[in-house]
C-alpha cells in the first residue's frame, strides 16, 4: 500500500526548509573557499557549491509548482535559525567546514530521506525524482561523516517574517594555498611575459621544463579564477539567483581546469603542485575592482583573450605532435566561451540591461591594461 503522503502545504514547508539550508551553504561556501588552503578541499568545495546551486534552483522550481511563487518562501523557524546561525558564525574555513559537513548537510540528508519514505510516489512523483537526485549528491558530499538527529523538514516556516539576512565576510587580503606551496610577491620568476600576450610575440611552451612551470602557474591561475567567482557570488547576495548559478558553474569549471593541470603535471610532465612558487598580484589587481570592473576585466578581457591564446597553443602543439597537451587547451577553449558570456550577461545587467554600455566599459578599462592584460599599476 502506498504511503498516505504529505499534503501540498506540508510538502512546501519541507522544501522551504531545504531552500534555507542550501541558500546559506552556497553563500558561505563561496565566502570561505578562497580561505581554505588545501587544494583537495578547495576542489571539492567548487564541485559541491555547483551541485548545491543547481539543487536550490530545482527546489525553487518545485516550490513554485506547489503554489509558492515568491522568490523567498518565508523565513526559517527559530529552531532552524540555530543551525543557520552556526554556519554564519564560523570564524575560519575549518570552523565553517565542520558545521557544513557534520551538521548542515547531514541535516538535509536525514530530512530528505524522511521525506522520501513518507511521500506519495505517484501523486508526488516530481518530489520523488527531485529528492532522489539531491539526497544522493548530499550523501556523496558528506561521505558518511556527521549526523543530525532532528527532522529539519518538519520545522514551521514563518511566512510573514522579515527575510533572513546573509552575513558577508570581510574582503579578502589574499587567497590561501597549501602550506607546502611557496607564495611570493612576484610568483614564479621562470614565467615570461611573452606567455600571456596575444599576437605574433606570444610564446608557446613546448619543452618539458618550461611546460612544467607554465602548467603549474596555469593551475594557480585557475584556482584564482575560481576564488574570484566565489567571492563575486558571496559578496553580492542581492543579485538574481541566476547570477549565483552562473558563478557556481564558472567556479566549478575553473577548479576542474586546475585538476586537469594537476593531473597533466603528474602524468606527463614529471612535476607536481607546489614545486614552484606562486603569486597573487594579478588576483589582487582584479579583486580590487567592484563587481562590474571584475566582470569587465576578468570575464570580458582575460577570459576573452585567453580564447585566442588557447587556440594558438593548441594549433602549435598539435603540429609538434603533442596531442595530449594540445587537448587540454581544446577543452579550456570550450569553457571560456560561456565565461565570456557571463561577463556580457551580468555586466549588462549591472548597467541597466545595456550590452552596449557594458562593451563601452570594457573598452574603457582595457585602456589601463598592459600587454599581458593586467592592470598597469599591478
Amino acid at each position: 500500500m502506498r504511503p498516505l503522503g504529505y499534503d501540498v502545504d506540508d510538502n512546501a514547508t519541507r522544501f522551504s526548509n531545504y531552500f534555507h539550508v542550501l541558500r546559506e551553504l552556497v553563500h558561505f561556501t563561496n565566502g570561505w573557499m578562497p580561505l581554505e588552503p588545501s587544494w583537495e578541499r578547495k576542489y571539492a568545495l567548487g564541485d559541491h557549491v555547483h551541485d548545491d546551486a543547481r539543487a536550490l534552483t530545482k527546489i525553487k522550481r518545485r516550490l513554485y509548482e506547489l503554489r509558492h511563487p515568491s522568490e523567498y518562501p518565508g523565513s526559517p523557524s527559530p529552531e532552524l535559525e540555530g543551525l543557520l546561525g552556526r554556519l554564519a558564525a564560523a570564524t575560519s574555513a575549518q570552523d565553517y567546514l565542520t558545521v557544513a559537513y557534520t551538521e548542515a548537510k547531514p541535516a538535509l540528508v536525514r530530512a530528505m530521506r524522511i521525506h522520501l519514505d513518507n511521500l506519495d510516489p505517484v501523486a508526488d512523483e516530481p518530489s520523488l525524482r527531485l529528492l532522489t537526485q539531491i539526497v544522493e549528491r548530499q550523501e556523496r558530499h558528506t561521505d558518511g561523516h556527521g549526523r543530525f538527529d532532528d527532522d529539519i523538514g518538519a520545522l514551521p516556516v514563518r511566512l510573514r517574517a522579515e527575510p533572513r539576512e546573509l552575513r558577508i565576510l570581510p574582503p579578502l587580503e589574499e587567497p590561501r594555498r597549501d602550506e607546502f606551496v611557496e607564495v611570493t610577491e612576484g610568483g614564479d620568476p621562470y614565467l615570461s611575459r611573452e606567455l600571456y600576450v596575444n599576437g605574433a610575440e606570444n610564446h608557446v611552451p613546448v619543452e618539458q621544463e618550461e611546460q612544467q612551470h607554465f602548467f603549474h602557474g596555469l593551475m594557480d591561475a585557475e584556482l584564482s579564477a575560481a576564488e574570484l567567482m566565489a567571492r563575486n557570488s558571496h559578496e553580492h547576495p542581492e543579485l538574481p539567483w541566476d547570477f549565483h548559478v552562473d558563478m557556481a558553474r564558472q567556479n566549478w569549471d575553473e577548479v576542474r581546469h586546475a585538476r586537469l593541470h594537476d593531473l597533466l603535471m603528474k602524468d606527463e610532465l614529471g612535476c607536481a603542485w607546489g614545486d614552484f612558487p606562486v603569486g597573487f598580484s594579478y588576483f589582487k589587481s582584479i579583486y580590487a575592482y567592484d563587481l562590474l570592473g571584475r566582470l569587465c576585466l576578468f570575464n570580458g578581457t582575460s577570459e576573452q583573450r585567453a580564447m585566442w591564446r588557447h587556440s594558438h597553443r593548441r594549433k602549435a602543439l598539435m603540429e609538434l605532435g603533442q596531442q595530449r597537451v594540445a587537448m587540454v587547451f581544446d577543452y579550456l577553449l570550450a569553457d571560456e566561451v560561456p565565461h565570456v558570456h557571463n561577463g556580457v550577461r551580468w555586466g549588462s545587467y549591472l548597467l541597466g540591461g545595456s550590452e552596449q554600455a557594458y562593451r563601452d566599459k570594457v573598452r574603457e578599462l582595457r585602456e589601463a591594461l598592459d600587454e599581458t592584460g593586467a592592470p598597469a599599476s599591478a
